[in-house]
């Protein structure tokens, strides 16, 4: 299901250390742009949105400001030292995925060029990702494409119906019926994974008021839901051991029918549905 246009509410200037003002240094509100233009190809898709992470930004100027003063192009530095690399010491502990280009001040450009190839689409469009860092300088481009630890699978689907499968194994165990995999409940998911990532909170209700039941309700799904939270593991069977730990009334009740499942930064979101 589509998701709705993504307001990107970043103060960049504050994220990349920038004094408003400051006649040089990168234009926050072309890298904010470049993150809107993204996500609304991903949008046409139905694609999650990638959440813009500050390491990953820090990362990514970083780099776009070397290839400037140095004068190359490049997903690692002449001595060979991968981007990607960087953004590990940096903190980042997922997979990181860089693109880079040359040529344009505003990122319109860039992304036009980049959608017309199948290289770097395949990235951009891809369900892997999910967090996003871009730099520039001058012309020069860096973004930076992250997926964390839990999301190094093949697609999150295949994390979706691993979480699927072992709660079923469960359901099976207990007599009750099988969940469905619900598209919907898992937008709403990840919604709110990525919500609590961005914002730094852990709860069923966002500090804005935001709650799942609100959240799969605007994802169009019709019947009543319950959300069963869980922060830290890294792969499915972690993340089905902790909930059934502590949500295993709500994972086994008879009369729930669906299943949404996501996960951002070891947040992980796993959203019941009756019919």
């Amino acid at each position: 299901m589509p998701q709705k246009p993504i307001d990107v509410n970043l103060d960049l200037n504050e994220l990349l250390g920038l004094r408003k003002g400051k006649p040089s240094g990168p234009d926050p509100k072309a890298l904010e742009r470049a993150v809107v233009l993204v996500n609304e190809e991903r949008n046409k898709l139905g694609l999650h949105p990638l959440q813009s992470v500050p390491v990953l930004f820090q990362v990514a100027q970083a780099h776009a400001s070397d290839m400037d003063q140095r004068g190359y192009l490049g997903n690692a530095t002449p001595e060979g030292d991968p981007v990607a690399a960087k953004a590990r010491r940096a903190g980042y502990e997922g997979k990181a995925e860089v693109l880079v280009a040359d040529g344009a001040e505003q990122p319109d450009g860039v992304i036009r060029e980049w959608l017309g190839s199948a290289q770097y689409q395949k990235h951009l469009l891809s369900e892997t990702y999910q967090h996003i860092g871009v730099g520039t300088s001058d012309g020069l481009w860096a973004f930076i494409l992250g997926a964390p630890p839990s999301l190094q699978m093949s697609d999150v689907r295949e994390l979706r119906l691993s979480v699927l499968r072992l709660l079923n194994e469960e359901r099976r165990k207990a007599s009750q019926p099988l969940l469905e995999l619900s598209d919907p409940l898992s937008t709403a998911a990840h919604e709110h994974s990525a919500d609590m990532a961005q914002r730094d909170y852990f709860g069923t209700q966002s500090p804005s008021g935001d709650t799942i039941a609100s959240r799969s309700k605007n994802a169009g799904f019709p019947g009543r839901t319950v959300g069963c939270l869980t922060k830290g593991p890294q792969s499915p069977e972690e993340a089905v051991t902790a909930l059934l730990a502590t949500s295993r009334g709500n994972l086994l009740h008879p009369e729930v029918r669906f299943v949404g499942v996501a996960t951002t930064a070891g947040r992980w979101t796993v959203i019941l549905g009756t019919r």
